[in-house]
């Protein structure tokens, strides 16, 4: 057993820049760009959860994702790379509550487009979009910036969530819980859960634990009913058959391309 390899479980002295770019020097980035080495973006946003958890776990779920995902790449002979989070993203939802920092969506569209061209600019040539926050505008964003930049076949940005194409391979999810409530859009039970399982240290359990099931994102910034994570059991293993599917469908997509 690699005693160096991620675990599915909580995360020790984890840092959002640690096994990023933002550790390599420029020499080191050039070298992987050269090498043809795809680029892993993860994305989310610094955002209010609710009474029980801190503004970090949209962006911290993306660049744990990210993690593994580079993890079971290599382990399959593809060089990943991953950039610093991106988190200025879009929240309408929950916009009114203090700590969520949501921009125009000009800025984040632009930001995202010179973030795309830079690592274009630098050599690399596949990148995939990691994203961890469902307002719906900040996704239309993800996708118009994504647009943008795919003028030329040979450099192409991929979002993670819309990549259809057919593998070979046949990935087995653990079962869902049948009786959760509904919805669980934002830190609920399964987000909540989430965190629990990679970043333990970050939710206040004690609090979840009051809080009563909400079908609104108002008045505590939160939609779902965040007391009932304990009861969510398969994240951890739901979490790597989502990331095996990835893996093969950016195998999938490196082989069609020709990479």
């Amino acid at each position: 057993m690699n005693e160096n390899k991620i675990p599915y479980g909580p995360q020790m002295n984890f840092s959002v820049f640690n096994n990023t770019m933002a550790e390599m020097t420029w020499q080191e980035i050039q070298s992987e760009a050269d090498r043809g080495a795809i680029v892993l973006l993860p994305i989310g946003i610094v955002e209010a959860h609710g009474p029980h958890l801190d503004l970090t776990a949209d962006f911290y779920l993306s660049t744990l994702n990210c993690r593994f995902l580079k993890q079971e790449l290599g382990e399959r002979g593809i060089e990943a790379l991953i950039t610093p989070p991106f988190f200025w993203g879009i929240s309408q939802d929950v916009a009114r509550y203090a700590g969520t920092f949501s921009v125009r969506p000009e800025t984040m569209k632009g930001l995202l487009t010179d973030i795309f061209m830079s690592l274009k600019s630098w050599g690399f040539r596949r990148i995939f979009v990691q994203n961890a926050h469902g307002d719906q505008l900040h996704i239309e964003i993800i996708k118009k910036a994504i647009t943008e930049v795919n003028d030329h076949p040979d450099f192409k940005v991929y979002f993670m969530w819309e990549l259809g194409i057919e593998i070979e391979h046949s990935i087995t999810f653990p079962q869902m819980r049948e009786e959760r409530y509904q919805p669980d859009y934002h830190a609920g039970a399964i987000e909540t859960a989430q965190m629990v399982t990679f970043f333990p240290e970050k939710v206040r359990c004690n609090v979840a634990k009051t809080l009563k099931p909400s079908d609104s994102f108002h008045p505590l910034a939160y939609c779902g009913d965040p007391a009932s994570y304990d009861e969510e059991y398969n994240i951890a293993e739901f979490t790597y058959s989502d990331v095996a599917l990835d893996v093969f469908k950016i195998e999938a997509i490196l082989k069609r391309d020709g990479r």
